[in-house]
């Protein structure tokens, strides 16, 4: 994991290069680069999460269903294929931050028994040949590639690089305008949205390789959108504006194609193609956008302000809101702006921390804010999908622009970059003080970025005699020569906001402290109580409660959503 030594720093950085080997570089570059995986240790709440997500989870999936549908086809469901993929992406990622040498061995295992499964003329699915490119066989490609090309960046094994050139290969063959080839469209569901995602990973194998034929078949993939019988995906939001309004509103594989424009965007400089991702984000985030940082009931998009949240409400498909994540994480690295980085931390610390049993690593597909939550250790698609969100925390929390290091998430720690190392000492998000040291630095003059949250009402860093206020929603820069052992003393006012209820709950309202939303968790409120304007106060947890944060509001008891089991969120007013 993390180590002291300036010298790691770059070997790593070179291993990382030699592994990744991108042929073709982007003509549009990332303003924010993530720390590496391997230059950074976390410790707190979001340490503990990661590690509960590898000793819980990753550590204990079912190899031979992962494995079962692709050695002995059909497999038990029509989408069985995509999660040896998103198992593969979760593991390289959490392997690079821990090292640890049991989830080695067993990504190497499943990662080899996966790609002896293929077949010879490249199909890597789990359907039999007489069903083949039927409902979701392109998905199940689409998770391949997703998996075996970071296997490929992670660990150089160019086996795993292979195996991906013969899926884009044969999805090249297939598929396309020319006589004898398939649509695309007409191969899944969903107005062909899920099929047509595998535009990502194309796009990551073009510039793997550099070969043509995989960025021509993602054009083909985008012209494919607006047939006649198409979603329309862009078109549709450059007209409108709106998601709800978009093909038939289904939240995953929308953004899950949303995710692919922005990396073909990235790689060819279209700038057409940006403005709709944009627009399509701006629309989630401002109508129907979840306080815990999800979206989407019973897997769609709803009309604006309508956010129903109960059990039968079938609230925030963990596959939403990982995409959501990744949407985010693309377009805040792209841009550097800071109501990205506001969004990725109310996800972070709600809605993805929020479908983890924080005991045992299950996770809910849905997860309610009144109601119940369901977490299970089965295999189905959210329960693969949200350890990849939890994998990708330390990519979220820090790392650096062209002016220097940037932190995002307060999270306790350390960090590297090209312009130093630095720690984080902190309680957050229980407290609002933050100490931040330069450990290392380069010698050079940079400009420290500080994220302050649009949630607090006061932020002040304070170096030596220098004290700077934030602007709430705003990245504090801090310009100056940096040395070993300076401080930066963080104090931010982990405000209380009461929020109202909207369309959905009128009568009703909840309570945010700092970036976590609070729910009254049944077994911490045994009898039915209102809000009552009090004020938000610490308590000690009761004898036999393994939080760590509770708070009283009037008869109330308050937990973060995170923590709560069987909860209400929207409480009422009177």
């Amino acid at each position: 994991m993390y180590s002291g030594d300036m010298r790691y720093l770059a070997l790593v950085l070179t291993l990382a290069a030699s592994c990744s080997a991108e042929i073709v570089k982007d003509r549009i570059p990332e303003r924010f680069i993530p720390a590496a995986y391997e230059t950074q240790r976390m410790e707190g709440l979001l340490g503990e999460r990661m590690r509960v997500n590898l000793e819980g989870r990753l550590l204990h999936v079912d190899e031979s269903r992962l494995l079962k549908g692709f050695v002995n086809p059909p497999g038990e469901q029509d989408w069985i294929g995509e999660h040896v993929g998103k198992y593969l992406d979760a593991a390289c990622n959490t392997w690079r931050y821990t090292r640890d040498p049991r989830l080695k061995t067993q990504m190497d295992r499943i990662a080899a028994a996966l790609i002896a499964a293929q077949r010879a003329d490249g199909y890597l699915g789990t359907y039999v040949d007489a069903k083949r490119w039927t409902s979701w066989d392109v998905w199940v490609h689409k998770y391949d590639l997703i998996g075996l090309l970071n296997y490929y960046q992670t660990t150089g094994d160019k086996q795993a690089l292979e195996a991906s050139r013969h899926i884009g290969d044969l999805l090249a063959r297939t598929f396309g305008t020319e006589p004898g080839q398939r649509d695309i469209i007409a191969a899944s569901t969903h107005v062909g949205m899920a099929a047509s995602s595998v535009l990502e990973p194309m796009v990551t194998l073009y510039r793997m390789t550099g070969e043509k034929r995989y960025l021509d078949f993602c054009w083909y993939i985008v012209h494919s959108w607006d047939q006649p019988k198409g979603p329309k995906v862009l078109a549709t939001l450059r007209a409108t504006g709106s998601v709800f309004k978009t093909a038939n509103a289904k939240a995953y594989e929308m953004m899950s194609d949303l995710v692919g424009v922005v990396e073909l965007y990235k790689v060819t400089g279209d700038a057409s193609l940006l403005r709709p991702v944009v627009a399509a984000w701006h629309d989630v985030r401002d109508k129907r956008l979840y306080i815990t940082g999800t979206t989407s009931s019973k897997e769609h998009f709803l009309d604006d302000k309508v956010l129903p949240a109960d059990d039968k409400d079938s609230v925030g498909e963990g596959c939403v809101t990982v995409t959501w994540l990744q949407l985010t994480w693309r377009l805040f690295k792209l841009t550097g702006e800071a109501e990205y980085a506001e969004e990725l931390e109310r996800s972070v610390y709600n809605q993805l921390l929020g479908a983890q049993d924080p005991h045992n690593g299950n996770i809910c597909y849905f997860t309610p804010m009144n109601g119940k939550k369901k977490p299970t250790p089965g295999i189905n698609c959210c329960v693969s999908s949200e350890p990849r969100g939890i994998s990708m925390i330390p990519q979220l929390s820090w790392g650096a622009t062209e002016k220097g290091p940037s932190v995002l998430l307060y999270n306790e720690g350390e960090f590297k970059t090209t312009f130093g190392a630095l720690s984080v000492s902190t309680t957050y998000p229980r407290e609002g003080s933050v100490k931040i040291a330069v450990k290392e630095t380069n010698g050079k003059r940079y400009a420290l970025q500080l994220r302050v949250p649009k949630w607090t009402t006061s932020y002040t860093a304070t170096i030596g005699k220098q004290k700077l206020t934030g602007a709430p929603g705003t990245m504090l820069s801090i310009d100056r020569k940096w040395k070993a052992g300076d401080t930066i003393e963080v104090k931010m006012d982990m405000s209380v906001q009461v929020i109202p209820g909207g369309k959905s709950y009128p009568d009703a309202v909840a309570v945010q402290r700092g970036p976590q939303v609070l729910a009254a968790e049944d077994s911490l409120n045994p009898q039915p109580a209102a809000w009552r304007n009090a004020a938000l106060k610490e308590s000690a947890p009761p004898a036999g409660w393994t939080g760590k944060q509770i708070y009283s509001a009037g008869p109330l008891t308050l937990i973060p959503f995170s923590d709560a089991m069987s909860m209400k969120v929207w409480i009422a007013k009177q």
